[in-house]
């Protein structure tokens, strides 16, 4: 696993050659770990955040409806900072996967342009995220003051992004379980596994 990611990581920017199913999904599975990593370490200040402001409410003797839009109000005020930093590790993701994406299509024999069709539809979700991000924002901040209709509405608007990101990994899936085409192909000779 640690050869099949080291390899990756010196090969990021080689777009030619052919790569094993096993090499990419290991480098697959240590970005996904380095992504939820990430993830996990935004949401640990916002949800102390919004903990802390729990604990001083209800040590102040607030009624549980305040302590709920005291709760959602904090959040939302990390809910912007939490997107954009989560859209950029997303698209460096992204970036890091395009060249071992392109190998491993090349390994089944298939053109490198399939990469750049997720990669398109990945980065438009990302577009689309910030277009709706202070929609998204305020969708929250309409929680906190309990109109939930509404701001399940705003959420909904959200479906079109989040397909797009959704489609962008099936064609990673798909293709990245292809089998490889044993022997030499027009992209060159079969890949070694790390």
């Amino acid at each position: 696993m640690l050869g099949a990611i080291k390899y990756n990581l010196r090969s990021i920017a080689r777009f030619d050659g052919r790569d094993a199913r096993q090499t990419f999904w290991f480098y697959v599975l240590f970005l996904v770990i380095l992504q939820y990593a990430v993830g996990m370490a935004l949401s640990v200040p916002m949800l102390g955040g919004a903990m802390t402001e729990a604990i001083h409410g209800a040590m102040n003797g607030a009624a549980q409806a305040e302590l709920q839009a005291r709760i959602m109000a904090k959040m939302g005020s990390y809910m912007r900072t939490t997107m954009i930093v989560s859209s950029i590790v997303s698209m460096v993701v992204s970036l890091l996967l395009v060249a071992s994406f392109v190998r491993r299509l090349h390994d089944s024999n298939r053109p490198g342009w399939i990469a750049g069709l997720a990669l398109g539809l990945s980065l438009a979700a990302r577009v689309f995220v910030w277009i709706k991000m202070d929609e998204l924002v305020d969708a929250t901040m309409l929680g906190a003051g309990g109109d939930m209709t509404a701001a399940m509405a705003v959420q909904s608007k959200m479906l079109a992004g989040t397909l797009l990101g959704w489609a962008a990994m099936l064609i990673v899936v798909v293709f990245g379980a292809w089998r490889s085409t044993p022997g030499p192909n027009r992209y060159g000779e079969q890949s070694v596994r790390y």
